[in-house]
């Protein structure tokens, strides 16, 4: 079937706001059926090679106790990092819309006062020059 024809009958199957890619390169039929029976014996040569592998890097690292020290504190570290984290995108009022399956949201702040503030102040710029957050 000639692509002309093809995208009609699509356009008609699926809308307006359909898209399509071609891949010249792509494997044909019989290609893709023999890589599908050699994907069982792959997978397992390359899982029994991680499996050695991770078992050799924890025996090794385990008998480190440099490497034991700084692991210890490198999770202190990210432990106490993820929890000021948490704490910077933290806000008590947050207001958005939704669409099907998304909240999006237009404002945060710290009272009803603020995101009211933040929302009326961003009514003059143009769409997508914001944060939605109330630091500016």
């Amino acid at each position: 079937m000639e692509r002309s024809v093809a995208v009609k009958k699509l356009g008609k199957l699926l809308g307006k706001h359909f898209g399509w890619r071609v891949d010249s390169g792509a494997p044909d039929a019989d290609e893709r059926a023999e890589a599908k029976l050699q994907l069982p014996a792959l997978h397992a040569a390359e899982k029994q090679a991680e499996d050695a592998m991770r078992a050799r890097r924890e025996a090794v690292l385990a008998a480190d106790r440099e490497y034991q020290a700084l692991l210890v504190a490198h999770r202190a570290a990210r432990a106490t990092r993820h929890k000021a984290s948490a704490l910077v995108s933290r806000f008590r009022i947050t207001v958005g819309t939704t669409s099907d399956l998304f909240f999006h949201v237009k404002a945060q702040g710290n009272s009803w006062e603020d995101v009211i503030a933040y929302l009326t102040k961003r009514q003059g710029r143009p769409s997508g020059a914001t944060t939605p957050n109330n630091d500016d």
